[in-house]
């Protein structure tokens, strides 16, 4: 069974959905967006071996010439890749339920 998140891009308006599910070497996503940005990473197949950095990997960077430098959307995919390579697991991933960046008044 393929992982899917939900990315809620409060800021810009957008809600992502993101799957992912392992085929071969490569963990295959596909992103339901409506953010045009987005839709540049919408299909990805990323080499399992590209997942582990966080700054050097696949799908960063991927998303550095498409996504605006403050989009939690290649963090969605990269929690996806790891679900899917069963370094995160799904079960303590949904019952957390989400994670969060809250943005506090000086």
């Amino acid at each position: 069974m393929p992982s899917e998140v939900t990315v809620n891009s409060s800021i810009c308006g957008f809600k992502h959905k993101i799957t992912g599910q392992v085929e071969g070497k490569e963990i295959v996503t596909d992103i339901d967006t409506e953010c045009k940005k987005i839709a540049g990473i919408a299909h990805m197949e990323i080499p399992k071996l590209q997942t582990m950095n966080i700054k050097e990997n696949y799908v960063m960077n991927k998303a550095k010439d498409t996504c605006c430098p403050t989009c939690i959307v290649p963090a969605g995919v990269l929690h996806v890749c790891q679900m899917e390579l069963g370094m995160l697991s799904k079960t303590l991933a949904k019952q957390s339920g989400k994670v969060s960046i809250e943005f506090n008044e000086e």
